[in-house]
């Protein structure tokens, strides 16, 4: 079998993708499969690592803060469909499959265009408008939360399957992982991270308060922005790990007690899966404000803590120590958020590409 695969411009649409594909090697070894994402972005750096052919073409999300920088948008669309156009004839793939973000319209409206069998996969509780407008003429739309479905005119193609996660995330001894990273194994361990592109709100935070957190080891993924600014302030302090992007994510979460983070649908599942304690602090800028929707969807079963990012000071560091002091809530965490897991969602993806192109 042939397949296109697309999503990007973060880590939330990116690593889906790839378990997807994963997933259909797995199946079988003779699948092929190529992905198209945006140049410049982070799929083009990501999908090459993990071994599969990349396709790049030029395409900006919507920008909401300067609208001046639109302008071009309706020129790049014409044109990154064109590409996706002569992409899609020179593979010649049996199906079409989207995982969200700017560059799915291009390639899924393309595939449409073209009669391509397509599936639209959305992870948030609260659909993209990428997604909402491609998905009339999907084959299939895959939805995560259950009230997802709500917010499609069309109906009768939707299919409930969890959020796919990357196979090589794994737990290893907590122990060994705090001695790979140097930090003390008697101390409780913070990860804090905000998704493949930091979160400068979180970052804020914590330098605000850094000293209130001196008892614990900090792992901290800041993002490129922030990251030189950080590592300088704390290069004196042994129990404080910076970074600006973390390539062995697995390591950190073994070695993780309590994990302070973004709500993008990805990092939700990777801690469900892993069934791991997290604070969610959603982005406020996220599209639709997602995020939180996201994050609201966890709370309300106490699966984790949620924290808006404007309350973050006066909140952050008492619901990390009332956490800590407090292991039956940890635990009841725990359990709770590993419901929303499905450690079998992207081989039941394969399936469905299998069922749809058959």
């Amino acid at each position: 079998m042939r397949i296109i695969l697309s999503g990007g411009g973060t880590g939330g649409h990116i690593y889906p993708a790839i378990a997807i594909a994963e997933a259909l090697k797995k199946k079988d070894e003779k699948n092929e499969i190529l992905f198209i994402g945006a140049k410049g972005k982070l799929e083009e750096k990501i999908v090459p690592e993990y071994g599969y052919n990349f396709k790049g073409i030029n395409i900006s999300g919507f920008d909401r803060k300067k609208y001046l920088m639109n302008v071009s948008l309706p020129y790049k669309i014409f044109v990154s469909m064109l590409d996706c156009r002569k992409y899609i004839k020179d593979f010649r793939p049996d199906i079409v499959i989207g995982t969200g973000g700017y560059v799915c319209f291009p390639v899924i409206k393309t595939a449409q265009r073209l009669r391509k069998k397509n599936i639209i996969q959305e992870g948030n509780a609260f659909p993209g408008k990428t997604v909402k407008a491609l998905s009339v003429k999907a084959n299939k739309v895959i939805i995560n939360f259950n009230e997802t479905k709500k917010y499609f005119v069309r109906k009768d193609n939707i299919v409930k399957i969890s959020h796919p996660i990357r196979m090589n995330l794994k737990l290893t001894d907590k122990t060994e992982a705090k001695k790979s990273l140097g930090l003390n194994d008697n101390k409780k361990t913070l990860f804090i991270f905000g998704g493949s592109q930091g979160a400068r709100g979180i970052n804020e935070a914590l330098i605000k308060n850094s000293e209130k957190l001196s008892e614990y080891n900090l792992i901290w993924q800041t993002g490129k922005m922030d990251y030189q600014n950080i590592k300088e302030k704390f290069s004196n302090i042994p129990d404080v790990k910076v970074f600006d992007f973390i390539e062995n994510i697995s390591l950190c979460y073994s070695a993780a007690d309590l994990v302070i983070c973004r709500s993008g649908v990805t990092t939700i599942m990777e801690l469900a899966a892993l069934k791991l304690p997290a604070i969610l602090v959603p982005y406020p800028f996220a599209t639709e404000n997602h995020q939180e929707y996201n994050a609201k969807s966890l709370e309300v079963e106490n699966a984790a803590k949620v924290i808006l990012q404007k309350d973050l000071d006066c909140k952050l560091i008492n619901t990390i120590k009332n956490l800590f002091k407090d292991e039956k809530e940890l635990h009841e965490m725990k359990i709770n958020i590993e419901k929303f897991a499905d450690k079998n969602a992207a081989m039941k993806i394969a399936d469905l590409i299998y069922e749809t192109v058959n």
